[in-house]
């Protein structure tokens, strides 16, 4: 059973003084994401399921869009990808219902709303799928991250210990947040109030 998960444009928006389209990412995407992704820093995508910083992962995780298993909506300015936002789950789950929110925004790109926009358009796909619930991991020390999500009005359900294993070998505890779906809108609204 495959979800269908729309490929278009989203919108353009005016973020840090300069024209962002978040748009839906197609195989076409591979060689600009395969860029953006090998230039974070490892901590920022430590906690992915999948090392999108190799050809292969990227190649895997295009798959994974073509056959409706995950939505990914692209932040791109000037040629290039500033960040992007996904939305993961499996049809045939008894938590068919839930789906995982990943979103990483680059470096430069931080601190100017794109993360929010970037949320706001994967909670869009959510509600099209019929999720109710959206659930996001990232390691304890993202606080940020973990901020950011809480003012967003997602709430704390775990913290495990020793859960992610770095390239150095370091452990680190992964931090795991949900919020309602539904009620995602009427917190993202009284924030632009």
């Amino acid at each position: 059973m495959t979800q269908h998960i729309p490929h278009a444009t989203v919108e353009t928006l005016q973020i840090g003084g300069r024209d962002v389209t978040l748009r839906f990412m197609t195989e076409d995407d591979a060689d600009v994401v395969l860029a953006f992704t090998s230039s974070l820093p490892q901590h920022d995508i430590v906690f992915l399921h999948r090392d999108i910083t190799e050809a292969e992962g990227v190649a895997a995780w295009i798959a994974d869009i073509e056959q409706g298993l995950e939505g990914v909506i692209l932040a791109v300015a000037d040629g290039g990808v500033l960040g992007y936002s996904s939305v993961s789950r499996s049809p045939l789950s008894w938590s068919r219902h839930v789906a995982e929110l990943r979103v990483v925004v680059g470096p430069d790109a931080r601190g100017q709303g794109l993360g929010r926009a970037l949320t706001a358009e994967a909670f869009r796909i959510a509600e099209d799928l019929g999720v109710r619930k959206m659930v996001a991991q990232m390691t304890i020390d993202q606080q940020g991250a973990i901020r950011t999500f809480k003012r967003l009005g997602f709430t704390s359900e775990a913290l495990l210990h020793d859960h992610v294993l770095d390239e150095d070998g370091t452990t680190l505890d992964l931090v795991v947040m949900s919020q309602d779906v539904a009620a995602f809108a009427v917190t993202l609204a009284q924030l632009e109030d």
